[in-house]
């Protein structure tokens, strides 16, 4: 576990990823995806995943927690964790990184299931940070 992060902080907020699934929108592939974070007030935020016919235009369960997380006007999350609805560990996708890299930060921890937690910086160490950005929103 890591230092910042008890078991019981890590084992809710897997569990309200796992309850996020129950909403998912995934007709097409039928794979139901739910994420759900901390924030550092401890307040949890989840998301699901939503499909569309025309793929390129489907919201990952991150994303839309992210969007959540900016309308509630939350700045920072502690640890994000991603599941199936079945249970198990589904790490964030390449653009759902970015996303993380830009609105949270590097410090942000990922639950990579069996593997640990780890700070998003070691899961996406090359992130695209260009001129003015500087890895998290102010």
């Amino acid at each position: 576990m890591h230092d910042a992060l008890t078991k019981e902080t890590v084992e809710a907020v897997r569990h309200h990823a796992l309850n996020a699934t129950r909403n998912s929108y995934s007709p097409y592939s039928g794979c139901r995806v739910g994420a759900a974070a901390i924030t550092e007030d401890g307040t949890i935020l989840t998301g699901c995943n939503v499909e569309n016919p025309s793929f390129a235009m489907t919201l990952c369960a991150e994303a839309t927690l992210l969007g959540t997380m900016v309308a509630g006007g939350h700045k920072s999350l502690r640890f994000i964790s991603c599941r199936l609805a079945d249970g198990s560990h589904l790490p964030p996708c390449g653009r759902c990184r970015q996303m993380l890299m830009e609105l949270v930060g590097a410090q942000c921890l990922v639950d990579l299931g069996e593997a640990g937690v780890v700070e998003l910086s070691t899961l996406y160490p090359h992130a695209y940070v260009g001129q003015g950005m500087n890895g998290a929103r102010s």
